[in-house]
This record gives C-alpha cells, structure tokens and sequence, in this order.
C-alpha cells in the first residue's frame, strides 16, 4: 500500500524541478548580452582611472559577480542568500583586484580589507576632489569595482530568473550613468557611448519580448512558432530603426556639441582646499626683502634649468587692494585645486623635461613651491606620506599646495615639463588668447593713461603688450623700502599703482611692477595673472645667489620675485618679466619735475585701520589642528548622505503604493462606521466584493450578491450575500450586533482568499487599484434601480436614509448595483 504512494510524491517533486529549472539558452545567452552592456558602460569609467587596473577590476567583478547569479538562478537560491554570497565574493576577491597594494598574492590583508570596506563610503568623495586619472592610486578602485560587481549580480540575476528579462540592462545604465557623474568634465566620448548602450538595451529589449510572445502563442495555439517570423524578423527590423535613429542622433550631438561646460560631480563638490582661506602670498612680498630674511636661505632646488623659475602661486582676480587667487566668488578656474594620485596630463605641454629636487630651508606656507608644468611629485622623509596626503594642484595655474602648510625640512622631487617660450620677435605678433580670468576691479586712471602714452607707435595688440613691459624696464627704478634703500611704500593697491605710474619717479619693486604690467596687458585684451616665485638675482639683475653642490641652486629671502603670465592665441601662456634691473635712483634735485595732468583716481585709498601690506606675512599653518575623527565615524558620516539618499528614493518609489493602500484603509473605516447597522453591513459586502476585484476576480458590475459569491473561491461569500440581503430587504430593522457579526464573517472571508497565494500575490493585491477604478454603468444602475423602485416600499427606503452605507434608493447606493438587485 506504500508503494503507490511514493510515486505521486516523487512525479510531483519532479514536476516542480523541471518548472524551476532554467532553460541553458536563457542562462547563456541573457549572460553573454549582460556581459556586452557591462562592457560598454564600463568606457565612461576609462577617463577616470586610464590603468590596466581598471580593466582587472572589471574581468574580476564580472566572472565573480556572473557566478554568484548563475549558481543563484541554478538552484533557485532566495534573494538573502545571493546578496550574502556577494558580500562574500567582495570580501574575497575585493582587496587583490581594487587595493592591489595591499594584497599578499591573491590574498587579502587586514589593512587592504580596511581600505576595502573604507573605500565603499569614502571612495566616492576621494574620487571627485582629485585630478584625473587615478590609477590604481590608494583605493580609489574601489568605487568601480563595487559598482560594477552590484550591476553584475543584478543584471544576470534578472535575465537568468525574472520574468521580464529586458529590466536586465538597467544596472548597466546606472553603471554608465555613475561613470559620467565622476568622471571628467569635458564630454569625451560620452555622447556615442549613451547612443550604443541604449541601442543595445532596446534591441535586447526588442528581442526578448518577441520571444516572450511567441511562447505565449505557441502554448495557446498548442503549435509551434516559426522563430524567424517572430522573433528574427521583428528584431532586426527593430534594430534597423534604432540604428537609425542612433546615427541622426551622435550626427546632431557633433554637428551642434552643447555651448556650455558639462556640470558633474567634481564640478560641484565642495572644494577641499580653499585658496580665498588664505591672505595673498604677494601681500608678504616685502617679508622676504626685510634685512633679517633676505640673505636666509629658503629653498634648495636641484636639477633646475638655466635661468629657472620657481613658482609659489599664481594670482588672477585683483579688487583695487590686493591680487589673490580664486575670484571674487570661487568661481575661477584658479580656485578648482585637486588632489593629485600619480601624474598630471601634459601631453598637450611642448617643451623641455626637467627632473628638479627641492628642500625646504627656512620656507613656510601652504603654497608649494613647483617648476614649470608639474607632471608627478614624490615626497620624501617622515612626513612624506601626510605630505603626499595632503597635496592639491590646480593645473590651469601650475600651482601647488599642501593642506596644513609646508614644514621646515620637507623634501620631494619633481618632475615637470618647462614650457618654450618665444622670443621678443615673436611676442610683437602675438594675439590674445581665450582663457577667462576674473576681470580686474577699481583699476586706477593712470593704467589706461599709461597704455595710451607707451603705445600710440604699436599696432597690433602683441606689439602693444611689448611696449608697456619695455616702458615699465626703462623708466622704473627698483627700490623694497628696506634698509638704506629710497623710500618706496609697500602694497599693490589702486592707489599704490596709481603712485607708481603718476610719480616723476617710478619707484616700487616687483610687487608693484608685476602688478602695473598686469594690469596695462589686461586692457590691451589679454588674459594676464602674476605669478609669485623664486629666481636667481630675484629679476633685478642683482648676484645670483647659487652656492653649494654642482648642480645645486640656494634661494635665499633677496630672490623673492614676481612677474606676469599673458595668455596667447599662439603660444598659449607666456610669461613675461617687467622688471626693471637693479641701478642707480637718481637724486630728487636732479629731476625735472613735470606737470602731472593725469585726472586724479577716483578709487578711495583703503580704510585707516585697514593692516598694511607690508606687515602680512604669508600664512602659517595651523599646527595645533585637532586630529581628523576616527575611521569608523568618517565612514559614518560618508555613508549617511548615501543612506539618507537611498531611503529618500526608496520613499519615493513607494509613496504611490503608499497612497493607495491608505485610501483602501479609509475606505474601510469609512464603511465599518457608517451611522446604521444597515451601513455597516452593506459596507462589509462591499469590502468583501472589493477584495475580489484587487485578486484579479472577474466581478460583473450587473451581477447580485448572490451572483457574485456563487462565483468567488470558498464558501463564505455565500452566507455573506444571503445577510446583506436580508438586512437590505428584510422586512425588520438590522441591528449592531448582526452588523458586527456580518464584519467578522467577511474578515474571514477575506483571510480565506488569502490562503494559497505567494507574498508576491499578496502585495500586487494590497496596491491594486482595481476596487478604487471598478465603477458601476449608468444604464445598468437605472435598470436594476428602477426593478428596485417597484419592489421596495416607500417606508423602507426612508429607513435606509442615515449615511453612506445606508440604503436610500438603490441607484443612489454606494456599493453599485450589485448590492440592490436582490431577488428579482
């Protein structure tokens, strides 16, 4: 008698193993077409990091990541476990493919899996604030390497197991869509890779939904379907459209590109250093000239070419009172500055390679002293790795800082490219550039005076530009205002500059005269910032101070200079030294005095307690910084944005659902406290015949109650119908108590169509919207009211008067006409 039985048990049990189990077509191919928009959407992260790393990362996360969801889909493993398999495919593989560094082999370490799990929260930050590419610098891969895992996982999961197989190239737009986001704010190749991902996404989608149809009719039709009449065909000509509509569109994007920069993540982060933070370096100018500074050594530079320049800052917005870095509002380029993970690009750079080693001797400030157009920096010693840490360039400046400040003995090699620079010659024919620099303000008279007077001989813009730095060297004489030197007053304001060029006398040092020759070649249209440095003699022609090893330049306080950089339409940024040299200031009484018939400035001098130029020193850092917070609550408050975010998404997504299963709850109230007992217990029928509608039941809007429940699963719509009947034609008044006893039966009506059904089932029943759209036909409400009218009494229907749920007149009944039809 056992033996029977087991049959049945094991034919069912192999019965659900085959509905379970995947088709090999479907794991494969929904795989292969996985693994193509993976490989697309992975260009957009290319900018980024430019590293076969990169390419590591992604083969890595993709076989991994396809693995856990083919064993998932394979065994029909539920959605808990293939997310605990992921964690632990990225525990395993994570540190040898995204934190190289700090693997043993192919094994992980304890501190790779730090910056692992560190990296998830604070990798996003670190990659926006710092220059591209990164390389496999730190763990900066880590973002793409989770990323792309997440999508991996995701997009085979659904192409393998859910039932619309096309959802399956979301992930890979998301990818793509956070590759843009981080990436470079130029548009590079971006525009053609959204038209392929797209085209490929809707050809999949194309595809599998002619497939999925031409199952649907052959199991109808219980005959087969010619695949390429139904699926082959339709693709392709799907594909043709696509194609096309793909090719117009990349045609427009280059035919007609956008006008204004791309706005991305970097572009809008908060900048991690600030340079408009900091006092200008040139207001510490006479600092360095003062008699106690000028012969201390301040830097030690190996390797430096000829004639070489060391830069500490470039200053491109001038107020009237000081020149300073970043524009009035932060909005210049200048004020952008990046960390840097291994090198700058400057393929673009012509010019000489120089490999130049400096030391710190007596230097202080967070500006970083650099050569030409830097391309890698290493720093050495102790500090060197919080150094490294802590260094931001800005590459449309060339110029360097160090958060925090740069410390007495820091030492670090450079490696840049020192720009060709053309000659006098040249220079006379060269036109102005594009580049955008904040336009001065409060420009004192005297400068276009001085422009107009120098140049009325030049006719072209270049030969103007080399007229006024040619005026500025003849007729200006040197003087700091220290020692035993001429009285000449600090400072580069309006009014000092109006002095400079409006004196018999042009008497003023590099600050003013870097400054004047700034401000003369920017009304003659060129784009000009003055940059502050370091260089032999200081540009005043005085003795270079070079001593020490072969091969080895000292830079003491006296080599303190500043000079200008013009932006051509030629050469690009060129920079030009207005200094005059070092000689002999003529007595006053041996000076002609001239007529000064100037219009006097109209920019106020600055206020009386403002500090004097002179008396800023460059700014020290802070050393009594309070330590960064721990690790763990870096990576709390990172990932809170990131948590706050999802669950304001997730809100978002859900708020319709959420309406609609709030509006089905005060409808139940609503019924459950009608006035009578009579509304409350058309109320429950209605409940009852509502609940049918949201589980995909066929309820007709002419059927009875009877009707109805005759036709619903179970046995308990039929007791239901019989007393809502009774109490609506009954002949006596209902009351509470059968009202609550018609309640109870219909919550267990309801728990009884419930049984069987999958969670799935029971949360498209909670949002349907069918009982909230289901409406009632008005010619089926007047016929089966007007039948009502001649069997009901007048008396009865004043006793269904009182609420809602009350019977007044049967086409007047909120439950519809099948609630009133009754016995006919």
């Amino acid at each position: 008698m056992s033996a029977p039985a087991v049959v049945p048990s094991r034919a069912r049990r192999d019965t659900r193993r085959r509905a379970r189990r995947v088709p090999a077509f479907r794991l494969v191919g929904g795989t292969l077409v996985v693994w193509l928009l993976l490989a697309v959407a992975s260009v957009a992260w290319w900018p980024v990091y430019r590293d076969d790393g990169m390419v590591v990362a992604a083969v890595t996360a993709v076989l991994v990541g396809s693995l856990v969801a083919l064993l998932g889909a394979v065994f029909r493993l539920p959605t808990a476990v293939v997310a605990i398999a992921t964690v632990a495919a990225f525990t395993v593989t994570g540190v040898p493919a995204a934190v190289p560094g700090e693997a043993n082999g192919v094994l992980p370490t304890g501190q790779g899996l730090l910056d692992l799990f560190s990296g998830v929260a604070l990798g996003w930050k670190r990659l926006v604030t710092i220059s591209l590419p990164v390389g496999t610098y730190e763990a900066l891969l880590v973002p793409f390497f989770v990323t792309i895992l997440l999508a991996t996982v995701t997009s085979v999961s659904v192409a393998t197991r859910a039932s619309r197989q096309e959802l399956a190239s979301i992930p890979a737009l998301v990818l793509f869509a956070a590759g843009v986001v981080v990436g470079p704010s130029r548009l590079d190749t971006s525009l053609a890779l959204a038209v392929v991902l797209t085209g490929i996404a809707l050809v999949w989608a194309l595809t599998v939904r002619h497939a999925r149809r031409a199952v649907a009719v052959a199991q109808t039709i219980g005959a087969r379907v010619t695949v390429t009449r139904s699926v082959v065909r339709p693709a392709l000509v799907g594909t043709g459209t696509i194609v096309a509509a793909a090719v117009v569109a990349t045609g427009l994007g280059l035919v007609a590109p956008p006008t204004t920069a791309r706005t991305v993540a970097r572009t809008d982060v908060v900048k991690p250093f600030d340079p408009r933070d900091y006092v200008s370096p040139l207001s510490g100018f006479r600092a360095y000239e003062e008699s106690t500074e000028a012969d201390t050594t301040q830097l030690r530079v190996t390797g430096l070419p000829e004639n070489g320049f060391v830069r500490i800052a470039t200053l491109d917005t001038y107020d009237g009172v000081v020149y300073r870095v970043g524009g009035t509002d932060g909005s210049s380029a200048s004020g952008t500055f990046e960390r840097v993970p291994t090198s700058v690009d400057v393929r673009g750079v012509s010019g000489t390679t120089v490999h130049v080693g400096v030391t710190v001797d007596g230097y202080s400030g967070v500006w970083l002293p650099t050569v030409g157009d830097l391309e890698r920096v290493e720093f050495a010693g102790a500090a060197g790795e919080r150094e490294r840490s802590a260094f931001f360039y800005n590459a449309s400046t060339r110029t360097g800082a160090v958060v925090g400040g740069v410390q007495d003995g820091t030492r670090y090699d450079l490696t840049a490219v020192v720009p060709d620079q053309p000659t006098e010659e040249q220079l006379a024919t060269a036109r102005p550039g594009t580049a955008s620099v904040p336009a001065a303000r409060n420009v004192p008279d005297a400068v276009r005076d001085t422009v107009e007077s120098t140049t009325t001989d030049a006719q072209s813009d270049g030969a103007k530009l080399v007229a006024v730095v040619q005026a500025l060297q003849r007729n200006g004489y040197v003087s700091h205002g220290v020692g035993d030197d001429r009285v000449s007053r600090s400072g580069h304001g309006a009014d000092r500059i109006q002095e400079l060029l409006t004196s018999p006398l042009m008497l003023g040092d590099q600050e003013q005269y870097a400054v004047a020759a700034a401000l003369m070649s920017e009304s003659i249209g060129f784009p000009t910032r003055v940059v502050l440095g370091f260089a032999a003699g200081g540009d005043s022609g005085s003795t270079p101070s070079s001593s020490g090893a072969a091969g080895t330049t000292t830079f003491r306080g006296s080599d303190v200079t500043a000079r200008i950089e013009v932006d051509t339409a030629q050469w690009g940024w060129v920079t030009l030294n207005p200094n005059p040299t070092v000689r002999e200031i003529p007595k006053e009484q041996e000076q002609t005095p001239q007529p000064v018939t100037r219009p006097e400035t109209v920019v106020p001098p600055p206020p009386v307690d403002q500090q004097d130029q002179d008396q800023q020193t460059p700014p020290q850092s802070d050393r009594n910084t309070p330590d960064q917070p721990p690790l763990w609550l870096q990576i709390l408050l990172a990932a809170l944005p990131w948590v706050l975010g999802t669950l304001a998404f997730i809100a978002l997504v859900l708020l319709p659902f959420g309406v609609i299963v709030l509006l089905k709850r005060i409808r139940r109230r609503r019924r459950r406290r009608a006035a009578t007992a009579r509304g409350r217990i058309v109320g429950a029928w209605d409940e009852y015949r509502d609940a049918l509608l949201d589980r995909g039941h066929d309820v007709r809007a002419e059927s009875t109650r009877r009707e109805v429940a005759s036709s619903a699963p179970g046995d308990g719509g039929t007791g239901l119908a019989a007393l809502a009947d009774r109490a609506v034609f009954g002949p006596s008044e209902a009351d509470d108590r059968t009202a609550d006893r018609m309640w109870e039966a219909t919550d267990t009506a309801i728990d009884d169509l419930r049984d069987g059904r999958t969670r799935r089932e029971r949360i498209r029943t909670a949002v349907s919207t069918r009982s909230l759209r289901s409406t009632a036909p008005g010619a089926a409400v007047a016929r089966v009211g007007g039948a009502l009218r001649r069997r009901v009494g007048a008396g009865q229907r004043r006793r269904g008067a009182g609420g809602d749920y009350d019977v007044r007149r049967p086409d007047e009944r909120h439950g519809g006409p099948d609630e009133d039809r009754g016995n006919l």
